[in-house]
């Protein structure tokens, strides 16, 4: 076998393992379960309406935060699922939706809400400070988080929209 099939292989089985197998550690640490307060933490939002500040201070109702990267295959299929559920909900007073990427600039995640039409506010973060207050590994992840700031459900990889 030479050099570009090898390559190609290892690639391949990259992708079919998914998301979490990608420089994961052996064991996820979670740090937030349902029913645990949301950890406090503040970040610029990219929006339609141009930039603004999400903050677990300042929750309004039902937050969705969601965690991804774009790479990920995963996060590829859910994004899509996740902004029909934006879509649905944003016109509610009582409702805020964020993406958080993990470890990538607006650089690459400006392009990739352009590329797969999302309408979901997103806050592209260069390191994974925010994303290490949830959870050590394994993307993506979405959670629902009461007005009170109780985190009610948790998707892992996969979002069920029939749910919601």
């Amino acid at each position: 076998m030479n050099k570009s099939n090898v390559i190609c292989m290892i690639l391949l089985c990259l992708i079919v393992m998914g998301c979490n197998s990608i420089h994961e550690e052996d064991e996820v640490i979670e740090r937030v379960k349902v029913g645990d307060r949301v950890p406090s933490f503040s970040v610029e939002m990219v929006t339609d309406a141009g930039r603004s500040t999400f903050s677990t201070a300042h929750l309004t109702g039902e937050s969705v935060i969601v965690f991804f990267n774009t790479w990920c295959p995963d996060c590829q299929r859910e994004l899509p699922k996740l902004n029909d559920y934006y879509i649905r909900h944003r016109d509610d007073v009582n409702f805020q939706m964020i993406a958080i990427s993990r470890g990538e600039g607006e650089d690459t995640v400006a392009p990739f809400w352009e590329e797969y039409g999302l309408q979901i506010p997103y806050s592209a973060q260069q390191d994974q400070r925010v994303f290490d207050l949830f959870a050590s590994s394994v993307i993506p992840r979405v959670y629902f988080v009461s007005e009170q700031g109780i985190v009610t459900s948790i998707f892992i990889e996969r979002f069920d929209i029939a749910e919601y």
